[in-house]
């Protein structure tokens, strides 16, 4: 009898905890994929008044054109750090990354990395870096976000000749420093 009352006070303790967080879970849709034709998708829940936790996700399941391949699939985790309040002004915390990616024919991050152009390289990457981000209330239920993060990214690729065919070239690794985390988005509280 004294463990059945035990269960069900521990049980209903979580839900009363768990309840007065439970109006802050957010949903989120980085805007700077949808410019580059990516699907995306994050949700967020409060563990405490100054900490949440993040997950979100990114895919683009199509090719661009027949002259240039653009796919991917992206998911990031990250533990954030509010220092006022949970869901509203500065954050900071540690995320990590995972996906897998097939880019040919491509300009990337404003045509910085212009040896991608005439080649295609598919593989996978994972890594993890700090973030930091501010959160403004725009009404009741609507946020909107922005972010910024460093950190390394271990590349596996494969290179191949030509930027949607070919045969393979290399198979190498790229050990990537800098920034691997960026979004502009908008955000549904509830």
């Amino acid at each position: 009898m004294m463990l059945k009352k035990t269960t069900l006070l521990l049980f209903f303790s979580f839900f009363i905890g768990s309840a007065s967080y439970a109006q802050h879970i957010a949903v989120s849709n980085n805007l700077l994929f949808d410019v580059a034709g990516a699907l995306s998708a994050g949700v967020e829940v409060p563990l405490s008044n100054m900490t949440s936790v993040e997950a979100y996700g990114s895919i683009r399941p199509w090719k661009r054109s027949d002259e240039s391949v653009h796919k991917h699939w992206l998911v990031q985790a990250q533990y954030r750090i509010w220092p006022c309040q949970v869901m509203n002004g500065f954050f900071f915390g540690p995320y990590a990354h995972f996906g897998e990616y097939n880019l040919g024919n491509q300009t990337v991050l404003f045509g910085l990395l212009k040896g991608l152009k005439p080649y295609r390289y598919e593989g996978w990457l994972a890594g993890a870096g700090i973030g930091i981000g501010y959160e403004y209330a725009l009404a009741k239920h609507w946020n909107i976000g922005a972010e910024i993060g460093a950190g390394y990214t271990y590349i596996k690729y494969k290179k191949y000749n030509c930027e949607v065919c070919g045969t393979q070239k290399d198979d190498d690794v790229y050990h990537y420093v800098g920034i691997s985390r960026l979004g502009l988005s908008l955000i549904y509280v509830f």
